[in-house]
């Protein structure tokens, strides 16, 4: 009797051996399983990599005659900047030509004729360009009072007389012979020393 108990011990043993060989199997082929997805993960991101980096290099091949036409470009804007600038400061003195011509149209008092103006005369390029009025005045009175409306142009400062002389017109009449001077403001070209300190006051 006591060797059927054994023969059901011995088989409750070799099922629990089975039963641990088998969960043993299992989770050596869900490890193997892991493993292989997590391959094939690998695979299928490093493949999807290689594909973008192949899309990218196409691209930037594609891309690469618009790239050169744009170095080409550039190229060209910086070899035009010179002229731009030089166009740009063009404009600024004829605008601001126009407007003294314009308040001396409008402020030149009665008995004064202006016979030459001279725009942008510079003796110095580090000091403001100078408009030089010359002209004929009935009487020395007129010639004050054109600098004084000179002095209330928003452009000009410094207005001075150069000089003003006497001239006969005949026996009862005379004339005086005119020449003023006023610096246009903000035309004093700084060097990079000046742009630097005003930059920083």
């Amino acid at each position: 009797m006591s060797v059927i108990n054994l023969i059901a011990q011995d088989r409750l043993k070799r099922q629990q051996l089975a039963r641990k060989v088998r969960l043993a199997g299992l989770a050596w082929f869900g490890v193997v399983v892991l493993v292989a997805v997590g391959w094939g993960g690998a695979i299928l991101y490093v493949g999807a990599l290689s594909l973008q980096t192949a899309r990218i290099e196409e691209e930037m091949v594609r891309l690469n005659p618009t790239v050169q036409a744009l170095k080409q470009v550039q190229a060209q804007l910086n070899a035009l900047q010179p002229t731009v600038t030089t166009l740009q400061n063009a404009r600024t003195e004829t605008g601001r030509a126009r407007k003294l011509l314009q308040h001396l149209s409008q402020h030149t008092p009665a008995g004064c004729y202006l016979s030459a103006i001279e725009f942008g005369k510079r003796s110095d390029p580090k000091k403001p360009m100078e408009v030089v009025l010359r002209g004929t005045a009935d009487k020395q009175e007129t010639v004050g009072e054109l600098m004084l409306r000179l002095n209330q142009h928003p452009d000009l400062e410094k207005v001075r007389l150069d000089f003003s002389q006497e001239r006969t017109l005949g026996e009862t009449q005379s004339a005086f012979d005119f020449q003023i001077t006023a610096e246009i403001k903000g035309t004093a070209i700084q060097t990079k020393e000046e742009k630097k300190d005003g930059g920083q006051q």
